[in-house]
């Protein structure tokens, strides 16, 4: 599961049941799907074609689009959208809220042929290789598909067509403060992952892709190791949806840095809120497109000091020195600085934590993320009650496959 997932799953768990019956449907079974039914909530499997990478590497880094994708992907996104327009015509959803790319296309067909209200969740920038070809054919489903589009992130809104922006609202993400605190005890985790009790740890909770920046957080902790002899690095995530290549370059990098003893990679944990409270330092790295991440808020919300890289949905949270440190992106030299400045200062670390706190309690916390997106709801239910659609009440949600 990865953040698009975790979000269904905080909506799905804290939709209120008076208005709302929430089901979700997924292609195929995995860990939304044990979630949602140990949390009593309604699961479907609709099967889905399997869609191609739409573009191909050229040389180190370009990429071009790949004809073939397209065409393939044509027909399986037309193909999806049948399968889950009779799921629709015999479950009568009144509301589809579709979650990933290629969902927002196929859900959204699928609902427009049968009239159904629809709410793209988008929570992924969309590419601006090739062009901007994807973006663009992007906005010209966003002008017909959905009824309403929710984007967790400014930036992600600003990609999408000036004319359809009064039908979208920005809702960040967030954290349930309860389960997400302070106070808890990472000791038993440090015990399992063989972190000293007296050790300084710098963790990393993320999905192990290029574009979350590990490698940065690699070569910034070599030189914080250098300094620092007692400090750890701990990774948490595995690469999900990527091949593991990122992963064993990793590997490889933490070798040739001889850092094999103070590094940690932990893998997906199910224990997320026990592994942050093993941290002493969180380290964001992303270097681009991130829009309130959820490891970031949780972090946050667990009252953990953090230094990050200055992306715009960083900047889109919180405030530069009086809830975290910035660095610039990519720069492991300003990174490991940026650390070291708090290992040094307990000080600096106490007023930050409080601060990140404070700050996911007052606008990130999962009551007002929920209460947030059943206005969405609410608001296309009023509009359908007096005429421009069918109404709504329970939800269906397409989570990404």
């Amino acid at each position: 599961m990865g953040g698009v997932q975790f979000s269904t799953l905080y909506l799905a768990q804290h939709l209120d049941p008076s208005l709302w019956g929430a089901s979700v449907i997924c292609p195929e079974e995995g860990d939304l799907t044990e979630a949602c039914r140990r949390d009593g909530i309604q699961v479907r499997l609709v099967d889905q074609p399997s869609l191609r990478s739409t573009s191909f590497r050229v040389g180190k880094n370009a990429r071009v689009p790949n004809p073939f994708a397209w065409l393939w992907n044509s027909q399986a996104m037309l193909i999806a959208a049948r399968r889950l327009a009779r799921d629709f015509q015999q479950q009568r959803p009144d509301l589809v809220v579709t979650k990933g790319l290629f969902p927002h296309f196929y859900g959204g067909l699928a609902a427009r042929k049968l009239n159904i209200p629809c709410v793209w969740h988008a929570q992924d920038f969309i590419s601006e290789r090739s062009l901007g070809v994807y973006r663009r054919y992007f906005g010209l489903a966003a002008r017909v598909l959905p009824d309403h589009i929710i984007v967790d992130g400014a930036a992600i809104g600003r990609q999408l067509p000036s004319s359809i922006q009064q039908r979208i609202s920005v809702i960040h993400n967030g954290v349930d403060a309860n389960i997400f605190r302070p106070s808890l005890d990472g000791a038993s985790v440090r015990a399992e992952l063989g972190l000293p009790a007296d050790a300084f740890v710098i963790g990393n909770v993320a999905r192990i892709t290029p574009w979350k920046g590990q490698h940065h957080l690699l070569e910034a902790f070599a030189q914080v190791a250098h300094e620092a002899p007692n400090t750890y690095l701990l990774f948490v995530g595995d690469p999900v949806f990527d091949t593991d290549t990122y992963q064993r370059q990793l590997l490889s990098l933490t070798a040739k840095l001889d850092l094999n003893e103070r590094v940690r990679f932990a893998g997906y944990r199910h224990d997320i809120p026990e592994v942050l409270s093993a941290m002493d330092i969180f380290a964001f790295t992303s270097v681009e497109k991130d829009t309130s991440p959820l490891a970031l808020l949780s972090a946050m919300s667990c009252g953990l000091p953090i230094v990050a890289f200055d992306i715009e949905g960083v900047r889109e949270l919180a405030e530069k020195d009086e809830h975290l440190l910035t660095v610039p992106v990519a720069e492991a030299g300003a990174l490991a600085k940026a650390l070291l400045t708090l290992i040094r200062d307990s000080q600096l670390r106490s007023r930050l934590g409080r601060s990140v706190r404070r700050l996911a309690e007052s606008r990130f916390s999962l009551e007002r993320y929920v209460a947030q997106i059943e206005e969405v709801f609410s608001k296309i239910d009023q509009q359908n009650s007096r005429g421009f659609n069918p109404g709504v009440s329970p939800l269906a949600t397409q989570p990404l496959p």
